[in-house]
């Protein structure tokens, strides 16, 4: 048996003996491993470890501590191993066989697959992705901090990234051009500069008979080569770009010389959280989760493989999972997936397996028009992905059985780690691993690394006393050990102190043991005031996440000031920074928070804070909406109370950036006025959003949210707004696919509004009502509706919806066949919106035209209307109108003959239509498209 280990370095870093990892210990040991490694053949020396593992200047003392830490890293190689750190006068060096190492073999493939590359690409294609195989991330990715691997890492990126254009250039020699395209995309997004991808990209898009979008991705490279580099496209590039202008033949593929083996790409998808250089610990869970069939000490399974990890919250579950991950992603080639289940997350439901599904597939690349609705459709489509390919799934936090069984595989094949506070006893085939405290030894040497200087070894008592009045709980312990290292001048005895004389337990995060409350308030009984006011505050979010401005609104500081105090909670683990600019509570925290705000926060002060951050969102929601659409009949929304700061919001695009980015966070703040009986802020919160979702196309959300209004509206006896939420209402109910509903709702609100006489407010609703008989091809109907609004407009001396109603008629007049009639009052619609630079309305009447145009057989003139409407479509972010523009285009083309243009709108529509959930219309489509296709095929 070959006892010679295996070292790996591109990704996570790892010594394999016989296929299974080997313990090598702390960081620190782990580093001078790396760093020899990185050297090996060449001495490294001890002023090199010394900063490597202090970033300080070397002391007297450093050779003799560099030494022992030496002692240790042999001690972990030992027996097999341990006799190739050769010890050298100025330090240590590392005898190593390339062939033990994998980011030597990885160069030697790659000169072998360059040297093939002229005469023989296929041979050359092939060494050079076995080479690119061996990656599993990022080279060195544990030591991302560690500055003496730094030149070693960006020597091995750099080869990386020339073995794969080395490697694409193979692929196009052997014939390869449409099956490259999504690669290249990506490529060329995360590589700008790198002018060979390219023109690789532009080759691939040739080849696929996509001349225009070859084109175009030559006018996109030198767009960014100048603007970013201040460089113009070489000479090969514009050359590239001649050729395909002259319809060069050398741009298409020769013949093969033998077929051409069909590949994955090389760069595979990795969802995985990184690993923790400090895991101590389970040594007989991990050896068992390693050695699942299939795992590092298993040949191939013959069955679905399903590991289950339970435990107490706290007890490392996540930590667990995802460690055994990262050792056995190298044994699952085609993909390494991770979702959070929320299966016990405070304030969130846990995730509908249709969702989880959704998310997964989309993961492994299956577009959105081809997932389907019902969940069981969707679980079925899940298994066929799976089917024939090597995956490991970690499905975290997991509710129960019934939440992951749809989500569990078919065939063999693929590994899935599940993790839940819950014994899943009811999950068929599953294997479980339920986590116990960590044994006294274990705790110890978990709190030791996680200090990483000398007061543990001196204290060796106090700190067997702290892991146990942290009940030998990884979480509490991590908490306890991050503040002692945050602090130098602390004992670890002072700590025991504290950590015995913490305040009461708060039963929300005991789960059966004390010692994960009293570690939560030691850590919060050391922040400042300031900081333990914010944190309790935080507790009051009923949102997902908070952002800066927001977090200003709720403590009623200036943002400077939220921004420390969020960043100061983040240096003390009690809040995650997922995304620069993003905060948000673990969940055990944020119950931690909000127990701690209930006990601690007066009353009055809870409920002032609630009210700021829900009028923040009111504020800068009403500010986005507006700016949205002007032509909107605005509301008055008051002032915001003290304190409270609306976002400053500069024009529509960053409304849009703020609406998606916090769109969840006003949806809960709607909910938590419903919840407190603010009913005013309740409907103008609905009214705040809804230019929002219709802009995204989110219906279901405006639907949800107006009928939260409307039920507000009721309680207040307002009946102007009732009128205007059952308008909305109607307007979403038809497009969603409920007809009879959004004809209840808008006959609804036209006798309200008569009954006030709202006559602005009647008109909108038979502006609505003309879209709703339009859609269910009443046509007379649909006219009558828009003359009457036309003519209220009119009367009202409403100028701007007059112009919107004027195309409106135009649509209706053109489908009853009265087309002259038709483009007269369109074009007079687009003529005065125009001049009120109305961008929506202008859109909106060149699509009006661009339908009596294909009305009267004239396609091309169709198409150019439908286009310029598109475009302005796209700079108002409009993605829902996007939809319905890129349909009629498709319809445009087809008449027109053009089978690949009509196919790609279509398909554009389908996406957009999919990603607002509107899948009636996107279904439409589709079976519009299959109907005239032989395949039905969109793609």
């Amino acid at each position: 048996m070959d006892d010679r280990p295996e070292f790996r370095v591109l990704g996570p870093f790892e010594v394999l003996v016989h296929g299974r990892p080997l313990d090598l210990g702390g960081p620190r040991i782990r580093t001078l491993l790396a760093l020899l490694i990185a050297n090996a053949g060449r001495v490294t020396g001890v002023d090199t470890m010394a900063d490597a593992l202090w970033d300080v200047d070397a002391t007297p003392g450093t050779p003799r501590t560099v030494r022992t830490y030496m002692s240790r890293v042999r001690r972990s190689l030992a027996p097999v191993a341990a006799d190739l750190i050769e010890t050298r006068a100025a330090g240590y060096a590392l005898r190593l066989e390339p062939a033990l190492l994998d980011a030597r073999e990885f160069e030697r493939l790659v000169t072998a697959g360059r040297a093939a590359l002229a005469a023989d690409p296929v041979t050359a294609a092939d060494r050079l992705s076995r080479a690119l195989a061996l990656w599993r991330g990022d080279a060195y990715e544990d030591f991302a901090g560690t500055l003496a691997l730094l030149a070693e890492t960006r020597r091995l990126q750099a080869l990386r990234l020339g073995a794969l254009e080395d490697r694409i250039d193979a692929d196009l020699a052997t014939g390869a051009g449409e099956a490259l395209i999504g690669e290249l995309t990506a490529l060329t997004d995360r590589h700008p500069g790198h002018e060979r991808l390219w023109g690789q990209l532009m080759t691939a898009l040739y080849r696929a008979g996509r001349q225009a979008d070859a084109l175009d991705a030559f006018t996109r490279a030198r767009t960014v080569l100048i603007g970013q580099f201040g460089l113009d496209p070489s000479p090969r590039l514009a050359g590239i770009h001649r050729r395909i202008l002259d319809n060069d033949p050398r741009l298409l593929p020769a013949a093969p010389a033998r077929p051409v083996a069909v590949r994955p790409p090389a760069a595979v998808r990795n969802d995985l959280p990184g690993d923790i250089a400090d895991f101590a610990g389970r040594e007989t869970e991990l050896s068992r989760l390693l050695a699942a069939p299939g795992g590092v000490a298993h040949a191939a399974p013959t069955a679905v493989v399903i590991e289950a990890i339970d435990g107490m919250a706290g007890i490392g579950k996540t930590t667990l999972a995802i460690h055994a991950a990262h050792r056995l992603a190298g044994h699952y080639r085609d993909a390494q997936l991770f979702i959070d289940l929320h299966g016990h997350t405070s304030g969130q439901a846990p995730t509908t397996p249709a969702a989880a599904l959704d998310t997964l597939l989309r993961a492994l690349g299956v577009a959105a028009d081809r997932i389907p609705r019902e969940p069981d459709a969707r679980a079925a489509l899940w298994r066929a992905e799976l089917a024939g390919r090597s995956i490991l799934v970690v499905l975290d936090n997991a509710a129960d059985a019934a939440q992951v069984r749809p989500l569990l595989p078919g065939s063999a094949g693929s590994l899935l780690l599940i993790t839940s506070r819950r014994r899943l006893v009811g999950l068929e085939a599953a294997r479980t691993v339920s986590l116990d405290v960590l044994p006294e030894d274990t705790a110890v040497g978990l709190f030791d690394g996680i200090v990483a200087d000398d007061r543990p070894a001196a204290e060796a008592g106090a700190v067997r006393d702290v892991v146990a009045l942290c009940g030998h709980l990884p979480l509490a312990i991590r908490i306890a050990a991050a503040r002692l290292r945050t602090r130098p001048a602390w004992t670890v005895a002072h700590l025991a102190d504290r950590l015995r004389q913490a305040g009461r337990p708060l039963a929300e995060l005991s789960a059966g043991d004390r010692s994960v409350a009293a570690a939560f308030a030691l850590s919060y009984g050391h922040l400042d005031a300031a900081q333990q006011r914010m944190f309790r505050l935080l507790g009051l979010n009923p949102g997902p996440d908070i952002d800066v401005p927001a977090a200003a609104a709720l403590a009623a500081v200036a943002p400077a000031e939220a921004e420390r105090l969020l960043e100061s909670l983040v240096d003390d683990h009690l809040l995650q920074q997922p995304v620069t600019g993003r905060f948000r509570f673990h969940d055990l925290v944020r119950q931690h928070a909000q127990a701690t705000a209930l006990a601690d926060e007066p009353e009055p002060d809870r409920t002032a804070a609630l009210r700021r951050l829900v009028a923040f969102h009111l504020h800068t929601g009403h500010r986005g909406s507006r700016l949205l659409d002007q032509q909107h009949p605005p509301i008055d929304v008051g002032e915001p109370p003290p304190g409270c700061v609306p976002a400053p919001l500069a024009d529509d695009t960053a409304a849009m950036t703020w609406f998606d980015g916090n769109h969840q966070c006003v949806l809960a703040a709607r909910q938590a006025a419903e919840d407190a009986g603010w009913d005013t802020w309740v409907w103008q919160l609905a009214w705040t959003l809804d230019n929002f979702h219709y802009r995204r196309g989110y219906l279901q959300a405006n639907i949800t949210s107006w009928l939260a209004g409307l039920g507000a509206a009721e309680r207040l006896g307002d009946v102007a707004v009732q009128a205007r939420a059952h308008r909305r209402l109607g307007l979403v109910y038809g497009p969603f696919g409920m007809p009879a509903e959004a004809l209840h709702h808008l006959n609804r609100s036209l006798a309200l509004a008569g009954a006030i006489g709202d006559t602005l407010g009647q008109a909108g609703v038979h502006f609505v009502l003309a879209l709703h008989w339009a859609n269910e091809k009443d046509d007379e109907r649909a006219l009558e509706h828009a003359t009457s609004a036309q003519e209220l407009y009119g009367a009202l001396d409403d100028g701007k919806w007059e112009a919107r109603a004027f195309s409106l008629i135009g649509a209706c007049l053109s489908r009853l066949g009265r087309h002259d009639e038709a483009r007269t009052h369109a074009e007079a619609g687009l003529a005065r919106c125009r001049e009120r630079n109305d961008v929506y309305g202008q859109a909106d009447a060149l699509d009006s035209l661009a339908a009596i145009a294909a009305e009267t057989g004239d396609h091309d003139e169709a198409l150019d209307r439908s286009r310029r409407a598109l475009s302005l479509w796209r700079d108002l972010d409009n993605t829902y109108r996007q939809a319905a523009t890129l349909a009629a285009m498709g319809d445009a083309h087809q008449s027109l003959g053009h089978a690949d243009q009509a196919r790609e709108a279509w398909h554009q529509a389908v996406a957009l239509y999919r990603a607002g959930n509107l899948h009636p219309a996107a279904d439409e489509i589709e079976k519009r498209a299959a109907s005239w296709s032989r395949t039905g095929d969109l793609g």
